[in-house]
């Protein structure tokens, strides 16, 4: 018997995309994450909000990229469950993919080396997510 997901991925959008290149070069890059999250009850939604802060250590470059996702849930469910496991733990693995797809993209068609993320444990993300979220009453 298949189990059905506890929420449902429905969309990934860039809401803001910042890059300055400096120089080529071989480059070490820091990434770091800033999460939010906010509860809709009345629409059964959760929305992923989630700034990635991309540098080279030398300068080289800088991406800065503001993202939203948004998940759905079943009407009825556990949200206090939901926040704790689902939200905080999945839905920033379920995005990773969508951000690396669009650095990747946007790297290759500004002009510089393609700058492809590497796949990254996103556990201590969520344990920050977790006091970031928000219920948003209407």
């Amino acid at each position: 018997m298949v189990k059905e997901a506890k929420i449902q991925f429905q969309n990934f959008v860039v809401s803001e995309s910042h890059i300055v290149f400096r120089e080529p070069g071989q480059y070490k890059i820091g990434v770091n994450f800033n999460p939010e999250g906010f509860i809709f009850p009345n629409l059964n939604q959760f929305h992923l909000k989630l700034q990635i802060l991309i540098k080279d250590e030398e300068g080289k470059f800088d991406i800065d990229l503001k993202t939203v996702s948004v998940f759905t849930y079943e009407a009825g469910a556990n949200v206090e469950d939901l926040k704790a496991h689902f939200f905080a733990t999945n839905a920033p693995a379920i995005t990773f993919p969508y951000i690396r797809s669009y650095i990747s993209a946007l790297t290759a068609l500004s002009g510089m080396p393609t700058l492809t993320l590497p796949t990254l444990n996103l556990t201590n993300l969520g344990d920050i997510l977790k006091s970031k979220i928000t219920m948003v009453e209407d």
